[in-house]
């Protein structure tokens, strides 16, 4: 029944109104006050926020907030977590799969929508990370080298919580999306995908093609909540299998 509702739902319609509301500005003698409250009731850290509250002009601008210098501070492994979040699924990706819940999975070839660089990156590893409304909502590169390429794959915005990712099918390959395509510093291929979600406001890409990065990289911002995928090709430095569920913290070591 949840599937057969979340299909029927006008989910780009209702996601582009609600971007459309979180961009709103705020009366500034309310801002302090509503972020407080909004921090209450998803977690939010308001200790880590670089800017004062009152700056905020709208509840979207409040959700790519930037963090105070050293909050993240970066590993110094070769793979970290591209994102504050928690894990969905972690470990190797074998026939061009990976892996969505337990019992299902879906085509990498599909996510990327590029079969080349799915093969390129067969038999490597992938993190899936769910970011919450209250978490940090930027992401950053998991590894150094450059970005080849920047893909915008059109799609729709069904949510991508966890009772919704374990009744959809292929829901991160349906999603509306945006494929990082790297080169690590070692010669493999890499990707990290930005999956676009209902109510999120949109995604910037700060990263172009052509940028060099770094672990910790920045390379773009979501609205209210989503997911990011990062994907290595196989040989070198891998992810680290994880549980489900498991919170990891952008910058921290993946490997």
């Amino acid at each position: 029944m949840r599937a057969l509702l979340l299909n029927l739902l006008p989910k780009v319609l209702l996601s582009r109104l609600t971007g459309l509301l979180a961009s709103i500005p705020l009366p500034r003698a309310l801002r302090v006050p509503f972020f407080r409250w909004f921090a209450r009731r998803y977690g939010a850290d308001l200790g880590q926020v670089a800017a004062p509250l009152a700056s905020f002009r709208s509840l979207q601008a409040f959700f790519r907030r930037e963090l105070r210098p050293g909050s993240r501070p970066v590993g110094t492994t070769q793979l970290v977590w591209p994102c504050d979040g928690r894990i969905v699924t972690a470990g190797p990706i074998a026939n061009g799969r990976i892996l969505q819940v337990k019992g299902r999975d879906y085509s990498l070839a599909d996510l990327l929508a590029d079969a080349d660089l799915a093969r390129a990156l067969e038999g490597g590893t992938q993190a899936t990370v769910y970011l919450a409304p209250g978490d940090y909502h930027r992401v950053h590169a998991p590894f150094a080298g450059e970005v080849r390429r920047v893909i915008a794959v059109p799609g729709t915005l069904f949510p991508v919580n966890s009772p919704a990712v374990a009744c959809i099918r292929d829901l991160f390959a349906r999603n509306s999306r945006h494929v990082f395509d790297c080169q690590l510093t070692d010669g493999r291929r890499a990707a990290v995908v930005m999956v676009g979600a209902f109510n999120v406001g949109g995604t910037i890409v700060t990263a172009a093609k052509g940028t060099r990065i770094e672990c910790g990289s920045e390379l773009g911002q979501f609205g209210f909540g989503s997911t990011a995928i990062a994907i290595v090709a196989r040989g070198g430095t891998q992810f680290s299998d994880a549980a489900p569920a498991l919170r990891v913290w952008a910058g921290t070591a993946a490997c």
